[in-house]
């Protein structure tokens, strides 16, 4: 009866809060606001309400000093444990203390929740900067008269390749080229080498 009574100030509370109309849930289980439509954040348990709520719970049930002594291991759980087999068999419980990784999960819980969550920086391991598509371009031209003597293909079918990428080049640019030269007035080829 007291805690019904505690539920209706919270909701009365609620309802000064948020000036809007609550509705009662059957079965006591609280109330929610009006106007909401499934999908649509509209309606709902007012989030105030639940926090306040969750405060209180770990409060009265003394949550915080639970999870402390996780993080002590002083906290002991009871397992159930079967002793001999057969018709001699039975279940003994035993105290287990916390495992280190609950240990150190209720740590960073209190810590979390105590000091605020540390910012995620990024953090670059590489510092040096990465390379220009001009920059791997002009490698690669200046490799390549080294590189095309080593592949298996035909020289005439090199030389059609690098022609069609001149034209493709020309097209793009939407200059002419004069005197079979790559279009940019140094008086060097595709290859970039002089003429």
């Amino acid at each position: 009866m007291a805690k019904r009574k505690a539920e209706r100030a919270t909701m009365a509370k609620a309802k000064t809060a948020t000036k809007t109309a609550m509705v009662t849930q059957p079965g006591g289980r609280g109330a929610l606001l009006a106007g909401g439509m499934p999908g649509n954040a509209g309606g709902g348990r007012p989030k105030e309400i639940l926090r306040r709520r969750c405060r209180e719970e770990i409060e009265s049930r003394k949550g915080i000093e639970y999870v402390a002594s996780v993080m002590d291991g002083t906290a002991v759980e009871k397992v159930p444990v079967t002793v001999g087999s057969g018709k001699d068999a039975r279940v003994v419980l035993v105290d287990v203390s916390p495992k280190t990784r609950d240990r150190l999960y209720a740590y960073e819980l209190l810590m979390d929740r105590g000091y605020g969550k540390p910012d995620q920086a990024l953090q670059v391991e590489d510092e040096r900067p990465r390379r220009t598509g001009e920059e791997v371009m002009a490698d690669i031209m200046e490799m390549l008269p080294r590189v095309l003597p080593l592949l298996p293909v035909d020289r005439k079918e090199i030389a059609r390749l690098l022609g069609q990428q001149r034209a493709i080049e020309v097209l793009v640019s939407g200059q002419p080229v004069k005197d079979g030269r790559s279009g940019n007035g140094n008086g060097t080829g595709v290859l970039g080498a002089k003429r």
